[in-house]
């Protein structure tokens, strides 16, 4: 296991006590660091990167140790002072200490959540600056799904449009960041453009050409996520400006039918995927 003593978890979560028993305490928890410990490895780090990771004192298995942390003690939270009785549940208590209110709990856990977004962007930052992992990483799938856009990360979409939800909230949008990148950005500069931005993303190696159009994309996807269409296509027209006005550059987007159709006039002014841009 990555947390396998109390006194571990205790450097990521203050509030737990230790007491001299320390097989003990630690087993009021075991069950939901290996439930956190699967969360990781399914939903973001993936089994490859899992597999490795063996350095108790390397930068990522800390990253991954925090996160598993606060994502088993956000679920123990409500379990931790029930037990069950012949007579059903109840709930333990210590004549020196006074219970806390629900509100106080509550608070605990919206905070606990709160601090396992900020641990879990913490981890796909470092992952996406350290290139050392990136092939153990890039199976996983949360690498897939961060990768098929040109925004990788909620700090990153920060910088392109207002959004004040936390990381869990960022992941559910990925279904409206996709389906602004197919249906409105798309049908402009071609899927074959935008596959090919992805992919050069993905490597860490953009060409000149797309470099001139990539914050005009991004400001364009993250505005239409967030339902900011007017703003979203100012952009998306930006880039299809430069795009037509240095079309050789950008060869994708030359050979693809939305091209072909536009300097053919083949397709009506009511389809055109440019209307919007105003041609």
């Amino acid at each position: 296991m990555i947390i396998n003593d109390v006194l571990t978890l205790r450097k990521y979560i203050p509030t737990i006590i230790v007491s001299d028993d320390h097989e003990n305490a630690f087993e009021r928890y075991e069950t939901y660091l290996k439930k956190a410990e699967q969360f990781l490895k399914r939903e973001i780090i993936g089994s490859f990167l899992f597999d490795i990771l063996d350095e108790p004192n390397s930068d990522l298995v800390d990253h991954c140790a925090a996160v598993v942390a606060h994502k088993a003690y956000l679920e123990a939270i409500p379990f931790l002072d029930l037990v069950e009785t012949s007579n059903g549940f109840g709930v333990t208590s210590n004549a020196n200490l006074t219970p806390a209110s629900t509100a106080r709990v509550q608070a605990l856990i919206k905070a606990t959540e709160i601090r396992l977004g900020e641990c879990i962007e913490d981890l796909l930052e470092y992952l996406e600056e350290t290139p050392d992992y990136h092939d153990e990483w890039k199976p996983s799938k949360t690498y897939s799904l961060l990768s098929d856009s040109y925004i990788m990360n909620l700090r990153e979409f920060r910088n392109y449009a207002p959004f004040e939800g936390g990381r869990m909230e960022f992941v559910k949008k990925r279904p409206d960041i996709l389906k602004a990148r197919m249906l409105k950005i798309e049908p402009v500069i071609s899927k074959e453009l935008s596959k090919e931005i992805i992919e050069q993303l993905r490597d860490g190696d953009l060409n000149e050409a797309n470099k001139e159009i990539i914050e005009d994309l991004r400001f364009a996807l993250a505005n239409y996520t967030i339902n900011a269409d007017l703003i979203a296509d100012s952009f998306v027209c930006r880039a299809r400006d430069y795009i037509l006005s240095k079309v050789d550059s950008f060869p994708s987007f030359k050979a693809s039918s939305i091209y072909q159709n536009y300097i053919n006039r083949k397709a009506s002014e009511q389809d055109s995927p440019f209307l919007r841009c105003g041609i």
